[in-house]
């Protein structure tokens, strides 16, 4: 099998230089009306194809054509407009106010479901049947090559150290508190994901695997527009969603808001074992948990822009939420000897109060020096996430004759903060011949945690001298970085350099511990996209990435499940350095292949070891070494019939890195498969069906090996009163087969852990919306503009 993929993989890359080459061109430009105001939501589309675009915001779009090629600009109200491609890559339009109103519009183009250019893969799910009763981190974790691990840690082609944003701004946050932050947000919000396998200068240099990026859907039209949601859901318990948004476009005013209601309650069954060794006897634990987890989001968002000069303009917005979050874990760990007789056992339940708050303000100004999109940007935001955790763990010990022995409890409180501070400033600055990006940002994130365990002792509450502690964090970033952008006939450049300035600090009170970090890096970055001819284009990206601890993975706090098993971070973390090489190619714009290779120096992942006490099993986060990590991806859209499409992804992928043991260093690697087939279905009367197959083979997962697993989830979508009312039905994990399942390859420990979530869901959503045109002229008001 193996010199079967690398004989494969060998053919490919000899085969590039056998292709030809032809023109095409990437167009860009503004679109605007008679009175030079920008128009958002234009719809441009090659005509006689199905590859189109919309304008943005700021009424800008681009759009790759080849030379002789037409382009068709249409939007509500006003004239359609059609240019033909002459060799021209600037070419702005304005559109003049139709005399008669039009009936309706129809959408000539779709939008593929997975795009991929400069090192980023784009999944479109605006219109997917498959989001009904999911969470962002839901549909996240069933894109390919990514995947969650225990505790809900998001992983990317095998590792950690992933960066999440959210329309392009950096959340800060990892571990539970990124998956508590996506948990709270409904998939069904969600426009599109980017995974940024091999991010630009212009990115944060965090990641030691790339940067995904959430947009979330927007109304670009102008006029006002009401969304009303609901949704319910059905597995082990019953979940809910409401949801309510609005917005008001004008020329020059822009208000929008939103309020939602979420209860994405979890529900783990959990086996566990591994060996101990106690008063000189070899024992085995077996565990068996069940992990409820009761959840409450009220999440709310206002903003505002303002074009408050013919090209300044000025928005702010809010985004806060409430997690009122209750946790049970009950757990039963059962001793036995070699000969499979029982010894004695545990019965124990953790009840969790954690309520979450996040309160995040942002405003940009934004400056358009010219039509030929050179614009200056200036950003500051301020986020403030604040958990308060109080637990109770109460533990029954019993003999093998089921007499009770005693019990113990052990309460926790553990306050904790985040204050993240950031501000940055950009130019983009396009010519006719190049194009330069440059800018610089500062921030700081600032973490503290106060935490005491109390043990019950003869009816008082004794605070833990050994595990209580206060951590804090200091974090700050100065950033500047310069890229240029060049097209030379079929070949675009785009290069560039971040120059980053760390100095971090991380203190542990009681025992006066400070770990200080302060370093200069340069992150250099560079894509080269070639043109080969009509069919054929390929793309290939290096960049260098960075991933620094959490907070999380520093923080020496325990979260226990049991007596015998607990999390705790690591103070003594170093940095993660990786290098990031891609190599894409496109076959008639949808076939897509790409190669990519990631070399890690300080490798981040979870280790398991031995408590003090010989017993317990510590996990946390510790650096393995330098890592390899390959992949080949296979990404081939099939159209059955007209109104039938199949997409197949796959990923090869190869992993390898060390290991400390006993008897020194080992070495891990292995090869490992992700397969996904999606169908999407248009049938009559507006009703479309989504189904789609998940499968993972076995792979690296720091010193586990997970075992394969997979799922088929299916969704229908269907439209009412001209698409005012939106009906969608999802069945979730079909056949009940997901789980996390791994064994530890480590000779320190035999853990393996047997993990099964609730996954098997039907969802029900309904949504419905109201749309309408503030300007007055009749000649606007259609039927399409109330669909919106």
């Amino acid at each position: 099998m193996a010199s079967h993929i690398k004989t494969f993989l060998l053919f490919f890359l000899v085969s590039f230089p056998c292709f030809i080459f032809s023109q095409e061109l990437e167009i860009q430009g503004v679109v605007t009306d008679i009175e030079n105001q920008a128009l958002s939501g234009v719809t441009i589309f090659i005509k006689g194809t199905n590859q189109g675009t919309l304008t943005d915001l700021d009424g800008r779009y681009s759009i790759k054509a080849f030379a002789g090629s037409v382009l068709v600009f249409s939007y509500i109200g006003m004239t359609t407009e059609e240019k033909e491609i002459k060799g021209q890559t600037k070419l702005n339009i304005t559109l003049k106010e139709a005399v008669q109103s039009l009936d309706e519009v129809v959408l000539t183009f779709k939008e593929p479901f997975v795009e991929a250019e400069k090192g980023k893969l784009t999944f479109n799910l605006k219109n997917s049947a498959l989001t009904t009763g999911q969470t962002a981190l839901g549909i996240i974790k069933k894109l390919p090559g990514v995947s969650v691990g225990q505790n809900d840690n998001i992983l990317f082609r095998g590792a950690a150290g992933i960066n999440v944003m959210i329309d392009g701004k950096m959340t800060y946050l990892s571990g539970n508190q990124l998956s508590n932050l996506l948990n709270g947000m409904s998939a069904e919000d969600i426009n599109k994901i980017e995974l940024i396998t091999s991010p630009t200068a212009e990115f944060d240099a965090a990641g030691n695997t790339g940067i995904i990026n959430i947009i979330p859907i927007k109304n670009l039209k102008k006029g006002y527009a009401v969304n009303l949601r609901a949704a319910v859901s059905k597995g082990k318990y019953w979940m809910t969603n409401e949801n309510i948004s609005a917005s008001v476009r004008t020329k020059k005013i822009n208000l929008y808001g939103s309020f939602d209601y979420n209860t994405p309650h979890r529900f783990t069954q959990n086996k566990s074992e591994n060996t101990i060794n106690e008063e000189e006897n070899t024992l085995r634990l077996h565990r068996e948990n069940e992990k409820a987890f009761k959840i409450k989001y009220y999440t709310w968002r206002l903003g505002t822009e303002w074009q408050f000069l013919p090209k300044h303009n000025i928005g702010i917005s809010y985004h806060g939420y409430l997690d009122d979050f209750k946790g049970l874990n009950n757990s039963r760990v059962n001793k036995v000897n070699n000969s499979g007789d029982l010894q004695s056992f545990i019965l124990s339940g953790n009840n969790i109060i954690e309520p979450y708050h996040y309160d995040a303000i942002s405003t940009r100004y934004t400056f358009d020096i010219d039509s030929l999109g050179k614009k200056i940007t200036a950003d500051a935001n301020y986020t403030s996430y604040r958990n308060y955790s109080d637990g109770l763990l109460k533990t029954d010990n019993y003999d093998a004759n089921q007499n009770k022995q005693n019990t113990e409890v052990l309460k926790s409180h553990q306050p904790g903060s985040v204050k993240i501070i950031s501000a940055q400033a950009d130019a983009d600055l396009p010519f006719k011949k190049y194009s330069i990006k440059t800018g610089i940002k500062y921030a700081e994130v600032e973490n503290d945690n106060q935490y005491r365990f109390d043990s019950l002792q003869l009816g008082n509450y004794v605070e833990i001298e050994d595990l209580s502690n206060h951590f804090k964090y200091k974090e700050r970033i100065a950033a500047a970085y310069l890229s240029g952008s060049k097209k030379i006939n079929k070949t675009t450049i785009d290069a560039g350099l971040r120059l980053e300035y760390t100095r971090a600090e991380g203190y542990t009170v009681k025992q006066d511990i400070s770990n200080k970090w302060q370093y200069t890096k340069l992150f250099p970055s560079l894509s080269i996209g070639q043109i080969i001819n009509e069919d054929n284009k390929m793309d290939f990206s290096l960049s260098r990435r960075i991933n620094r601890p959490s907070y999380t993975d520093l923080n020496p706090v325990r979260w226990y499940n049991d007596q015998y098993f607990y999390y705790s971070g690591n103070p003594d973390l170093i940095p993660e350095l990786v290098w990031i090489y891609s190599l894409a190619y496109s076959l008639k714009n949808k076939y897509i292949f790409s190669v990519i290779y990631n070399q890690s120096l300080n490798f981040i992942n979870r280790r398991l070891s031995i408590d003090d006490n010989g017993i317990t099993i510590k996990s946390q986060s510790d650096n393995f070494g330098n890592r390899h990590r390959f992949d080949f991806t296979v990404s081939t859209p099939f159209k059955v019939f007209p109104f039938w499409d199949i997409l197949f992804f796959s990923d090869i992928s190869y992993t390898k890195y060390p290991i400390s043991e006993f008897s020194g260093e080992k070495q891990l690697s292995k090869w490992a498969t992700t397969l996904m087939l999606r169908q999407d279905i248009s049938l009559p009367k507006e009703y479309k069906i989504n189904l789609s197959a998940h499968w993972f083979s076995s792979e690296l997962l720091g010193i586990y090996s997970s075992h394969p697993t997979g799922y088929v989830d299916f969704g229908i979508k269907k439209s009412f009163f001209k698409k005012k009312l939106v009906t969608q039905l999802t069945l979730s994990d079909i056949f009940n087969t997901n789980r996390y399942q791994a064994h530890s390859l480590s000779e320190i420990i035999d853990y393996s852990y047997n993990d099964k979530p609730d996954s098997r869901r039907v969802g029900f959503t309904l949504l419905y919306h109201l749309g309408g045109n503030l300007v007055k002229e009749k000649s606007r008001e259609t039927d399409e503009q109330k669909r919106l």
